[in-house]
Parts: structure tokens; sequence; C-alpha cells
């Protein structure tokens, strides 16, 4: 009898302390994710190509869409096909992950800036 009580007390202390480790990494993996202002330059069937100015150049980057990707614009939820070129967007990703964006919502119209060729 002491054994299970033993046991139960054991079980509890392990599952809590692998739900806080479970938690710890849920919210390690959220300080990765950035959120950029970006000018959107293409529009593809899964992904976004967008500039941003990084150290003082205009980089060209590529971020994947998904269903799970929330999407804004005007204030309302719309879909990969309704943003255009030229969009301008706050888009929430993970610059060093190959995974979706979390969020793209469009704030405006941007222009185009030729891109920096050197690093």
């Amino acid at each position: 009898m002491q054994t299970a009580k033993w046991l139960v007390v054991l079980s509890l202390l392990l599952w809590g302390s692998s739900v806080a480790l479970a938690q710890e990494e849920k919210e390690k993996k959220k300080a990765k994710d950035v959120e950029v202002e970006a000018v959107i330059s293409a529009v593809g069937q899964r992904t976004i190509t967008f500039q941003v100015e990084r150290k003082g150049k205009i980089r060209e980057e590529v971020v994947g869409i998904d269903e799970n990707t929330d999407i804004e614009k005007d204030g309302a939820k719309v879909k990969l096909k309704d943003l255009q070129q030229t969009d301008k967007a706050m888009i929430k990703y993970e610059p060093e992950a190959y995974m979706p964006a979390q969020s793209v919502k469009v704030t405006g119209k941007g222009e185009l800036q030729k891109v920096s060729s050197e690093d």
C-alpha cells in the first residue's frame, strides 16, 4: 500500500515536470519568431516573396503559407490569392526554420526597391 502511494506521487511529479518542460519548449520556439515590416514582391501558390531591410540593405526572402497562416487585409481574413505585389505587410515567421508564416497582415501599399546584391 505504501509503495503504491509513492508510485502515485512519483508519477505526478514526473508528469508535472514533463508538462513544465513542454511549456518551456513552446515558449523557446515562440521566442525565435520575428515580425518584420516588408513589401511583397511576388505571390506564389504556397509562398510569398518579400523585400525587407536588414543591416541597411534591401534583402529578398521567401516564406511559406499554409492553411494555418492568418492572413488579413483591410481588417478582414483573406486567402493567399488576395495578396498582391507591392502590398506592405507585417509578416510573422521564423527565419531560421522551414516553417510557414504564422501571420501576414497587410497594412497598405509599398514600393519595390532594388535588391542589394552584396552581403
